[in-house]
């Protein structure tokens, strides 16, 4: 687990425009409610990828997929995203689904699917398989990581330098999996830290709260969590009531006015960098919980749409890369130089 200090945290500047990197975990597709599989290998809505990369182009968003074992092994999961690399409108890095990675040395279940959970030398060697598979399909290693399911664990930080990762994208503020066995993330913010002893750089998810009350967000958010207030519904009392909503910045399950709330929540509390996320398989109906119909998916693509253009246009934000933004932590606070 990552345990950032104060001294850790970093920051852009508060006149500095704010900036937008895009994360889709590329992924296979799975049926979310049933017990986790070996035989789930299917990458079909990769194909679908045009869909949202179009957008991309005409935004200038350079996205960072973060792509698993059967996308990087399979030609319907690499072949759509090596032209889009090639041309220098993505950046790949690599995301670590577990079950469906070798070496498969572990029972596949649910402690198991978050991949700090494994033995440090199982973990390890699971990640060296993907990132060499994605170095063969694109042509260079990748120095992103996004562990499946946020699970990163006690030895995750050290085995990541150790094969040459620089950027961590792992780290999901305010959330708790640790009744599944999962880390802990509600001490964590969606501020950028340095960690490890190379500093690399964690860029955390964009989790927050909006609301009368989004101040104390995370200590309400702990109480009406608790067993009995949960059964009461009141996480869902207090955000009708625009109490305090906890928000992701994405577009599976939240609206795009709901996006725009928290970005400007955020935004006035001095946050300028934002990370925007989801899973590919959204681009195609019938994958995920989020995009079930035609209907749905047209509104999934119409608030990214939204999301953007207020991004872009009206907070005046600029769209950049988890690259191009170590390099520009680094020599500003850090004097260290850039990322080669």
């Amino acid at each position: 687990m990552l345990n950032p200090q104060m001294g850790d945290y970093c920051r852009l500047d508060a006149s500095e425009k704010p900036k937008l990197i895009v994360v889709i975990d590329t992924e296979e597709e799975f049926d979310w409610s049933a017990p986790f599989s070996r035989q789930n290998t299917s990458v079909q809505a990769a194909r679908s990828i045009p869909r949202i990369q179009n957008i991309f182009d005409e935004y200038r968003i350079t996205p960072t997929y973060v792509v698993d074992y059967p996308i990087a092994s399979q030609p319907d999961g690499y072949r759509p995203f090596q032209e889009i690399h090639a041309s220098g409108r993505c950046l790949i890095g690599a995301h670590l689904h577990p079950w469906v990675n070798p070496p498969f040395d572990e029972p596949v279940n649910r402690y198991n699917s978050f991949p700090g959970n494994l033995p440090r030398s199982l973990e390890a060697a699971k990640l060296k398989v993907l990132s060499e598979c994605i170095g063969e399909k694109f042509g260079s290693q990748s120095i992103i990581y996004k562990a499946g399911r946020y699970g990163i664990g006690p030895h995750s930080a050290d085995i990541l330098e150790e094969q040459g990762y620089e950027i961590d994208l792992s780290v999901c503020p305010h959330m708790d999996y640790s009744a599944e066995g999962g880390p802990d993330f509600t001490g964590c913010s969606a501020w950028p830290f340095w960690f490890g002893r190379r500093r690399s750089l964690e860029l955390p998810l964009t989790v927050g709260f909006t609301g009368l009350l989004s101040r104390w967000g995370p200590a309400l958010h702990r109480i009406v969590n608790r067993p009995r207030m949960k059964s009461l519904r009141a996480p869902g009392i207090l955000a009708r009531l625009g109490c305090v909503n906890k928000i992701w910045l994405t577009p599976e399950g939240y609206r795009g006015s709901e996006l725009i709330s928290l970005v400007r929540a955020l935004y006035r509390d001095g946050l300028r960098i934002f990370s925007f996320a989801f899973h590919s398989p959204s681009l195609d109906c019938g994958h995920t919980p989020y995009v079930k119909s035609q209907t749905e998916l047209e509104r999934f693509i119409s608030r990214c749409r939204k999301f953007f253009d207020f991004f872009m246009s009206e907070l005046g934000g600029m769209p950049t890369t988890p690259l191009d933004l170590k390099n520009r932590l680094l020599k500003e606070s850090c004097g260290h130089g850039a990322v080669q």
